[in-house]
């Protein structure tokens, strides 16, 4: 037996076996809310703390719920009803401006771009906002006779330092407002003044917009094209399948749930409406009876019991995607997901409210992750296959035309092919049938007169172009315009800038979305 010496001398050991042990029953059993402590020491997810990562940065679900709440209000100010679809709408509103704000904060500290105390005392003294102006009359101050703002009292009042204590916090208020808002703004205003154009971007502008052209063009609809002129074989569509399923035809884990709905009779005269909730009280203990008669008995034995002739049967997956499986008749119903996920088999739901009545939910079986079979999905892959073989039958024809060949005796001689002679538009313009594409606008600016294109496309034709005849670039009247374009594009690329870049930041960016397994 150790005496109080040896136990002293081997506490060391005893510690380090005590750390073990904890950490090994901590990895095997997991902590609450499916959070492996493994997984937090390696960075893993928390969906129990955390809403989602956005580039390695655990976003809280307080502070998720706290975005969601500033754009549902934002939604109760523009007077939208605040229900289940409103709900998810501001979720994603809110994720995606989390996402945003993260992408902002580090490029304004990557720049240099933070906001000083100077900076919103110099804003707030000589361009004081409306709504700090009703702040600070709502509060008492700087309000003429005639209800007015008054900027004179109040600029003197700042310059002296005269502003009473009790402003105090709203003044931080805005100070912490401020600090994001004005930094934001420097943001924006940096990635617009990127902006510029080119020499040749204004001329090519002006061409297409001011020199006209004839063309003939011979062209296929290749929606035209027959299904007998071109073969799809059923080793194609299963090689199709395996390129694609990943990406395509990839099953998340679903449940499988049986349902019934207890509809809620539309008010049609003025008394009905007045009699509304009555209505809806009533169908509630409708099927609040039938939900006692499925626990007391079983769910079958509920729906003999209560007469119901329609039961519906869904696969739920958890994701936001496709209403997650529910019928988009019921609208956005996430408490029944997350009935679904959080119970087990055999699992009965209280009565939940849909957007067509009560509906009662009751688990079947759950469905592993895996893949739409093959025979599911083969007539639309046969179908995308046809149209991709369609397109290259109308290129093939096309291209065997000869350039000395009489397009008029072609077009003549085979149904499919159709023939516009000259036909005139802007460069940049629509033409009749074929309409307009870049890569038609870019050979016609290529083009001289006499000369044939290679086989083009527009969005619904593949063709051939002839350049019959071309404006001369009238540089006269380039001069006059040029300031005007350069201007107009100009503007163009400013006020997408910083979009632009914020866009492309939200691509590159790596975000871990759990508010699915929440939600």
């Amino acid at each position: 037996m150790f005496n109080m010496t040896q136990l002293r001398e081997k506490s060391h050991v005893v510690l380090w076996l005590l750390l073990f042990f904890f950490i090994l029953s901590m990895a095997v059993g997991g902590l609450v809310g499916g959070a492996n402590i493994m997984d937090l020491i390696i960075g893993g997810k928390n969906s129990r703390l955390n809403a989602g990562k956005v580039d390695g940065k655990n976003i809280s679900h307080t502070r998720y719920q706290r975005q969601r709440e500033i754009e549902l209000n934002r939604m109760r100010r523009q007077g939208q009803t605040i229900d289940n679809r409103a709900n998810q709408n501001a979720g994603d509103f809110a994720w995606n401006t989390i996402i945003e704000r993260e992408l902002k904060d580090r490029k304004i500290k990557e720049l240099g771009l933070e906001v000083s105390l100077d900076e919103i005392y110099d804003f707030l003294l000589f361009t004081p906002p409306p709504a700090f102006q009703s702040d600070l009359m709502d509060a008492g101050l700087f309000s003429n006779e005639k209800g007015k703002f008054d900027t004179l009292s109040y600029t003197s009042a700042v310059e002296n330092g005269n502003l009473p204590s009790e402003i105090d916090p709203l003044l931080i208020n805005w100070e912490n407002y401020l600090r994001t808002w004005l930094a934001d703004r420097k943001l924006r205003t940096l990635y617009n003044n990127l902006a510029s154009v080119s020499e040749e971007q204004i001329r090519r502008d002006f061409i297409k917009k001011n020199m006209n052209c004839t063309i003939d063009y011979i062209y296929i609809n290749p929606n035209k094209v027959s299904d007998s002129s071109v073969e799809v074989n059923d080793n194609e569509i299963s090689n199709k399948y395996e390129l694609d399923k990943e990406d395509l035809y990839k099953l998340k884990e679903r449940i499988t749930m049986e349902y019934v709905v207890f509809q809620i009779p539309k008010p049609v005269t003025s008394e009905d409406s007045l009699n509304i909730a009555a209505a809806e009280d009533s169908v509630m203990q409708l099927s609040l009876d039938f939900t006692a008669d499925a626990e007391d008995y079983s769910f079958s034995e509920a729906i003999t019991r209560h007469s119901i002739e329609k039961i519906d049967t869904i696969d739920v997956h958890e994701s936001f995607e496709s209403n997650s499986g529910i019928p988009f008749q019921m609208g956005v119903l996430r408490p029944a997901v997350r009935f679904a996920f959080d119970n087990s088999v055999g699992s009965l739901s209280d009565p939940i409210t849909a957007n067509n009545g009560i509906a009662v939910f009751h688990i079947l079986n759950n469905k592993p992750s895996g893949y739409k079979p093959l025979e599911e999905v083969a007539s639309s892959i046969r179908r995308n296959l046809q149209k991709d073989k369609k397109k290259d039958y109308a290129i093939n024809k096309l291209s065997s035309i000869n350039k000395l060949d009489n397009w008029d005796d072609i077009a003549n001689a085979d149904t499919l092919i159709q023939y516009k002679k000259n036909e005139s538009s802007t460069i940049g313009g629509s033409f009749t049938d074929i309409g307009k594409s870049n890569q038609l606008t870019g050979t016609l600016l290529a083009m001289d007169s006499d000369q044939t294109s290679s086989v083009i496309e527009t969005y619904n034709s593949i063709l051939l172009v002839k350049m019959s005849s071309k404006d001369e670039f009238n540089d006269s009247l380039y001069q006059s315009n040029y300031s005007t374009i350069r201007d107009q594009l100009l503007n163009t690329e400013k006020s997408r800038g910083y979009t632009s870049w914020l866009s492309e930041e939200k691509k590159r960016i790596e975000t871990e979305d759990y508010r699915s397994e929440v939600y």
